[in-house]
């Protein structure tokens, strides 16, 4: 019987990678939320739609002008910049975890 149970103690790094892994994701959905606006030329002077664009506006800077918005017609416009830094960040938050998982795992007594 004894084996049935399920150790359920504390692990640091567990709680790390669901954190960088949540923190991933609400930065990832935000910029999927600001593409679906973009993409449907809402218009900035929405309150939802401001707020959304002024908290990605911040983790967009370090990817702004690297290639032009595209264009689909009828007002349709795919911003490349957010799937550039959706991208970029996912690749971050992939090399952190991978970074603390090699500290975790090489870290001893």
């Amino acid at each position: 019987m004894a084996e049935l149970l399920i150790d359920r103690g504390y692990y640091p790094s567990t709680f790390v990678y669901r954190l960088i892994n949540g923190l991933i994701g609400i930065i990832e959905s935000a910029f999927a939320l600001r593409l679906v606006l973009e993409l449907f030329g809402a218009s900035p002077s929405s309150q939802f739609v401001g707020l959304v664009y002024g908290i990605t506006d911040g983790l967009i800077g370090p990817f702004a002008g690297a290639f032009p918005n595209f264009s689909l017609g009828g007002g349709f416009v795919i911003n490349i910049t957010v799937i550039l830094a959706m991208i970029g960040y996912a690749i971050l938050g992939w090399l952190i975890i991978k970074l603390l998982s090699f500290i975790f795992m090489s870290g001893g007594p």
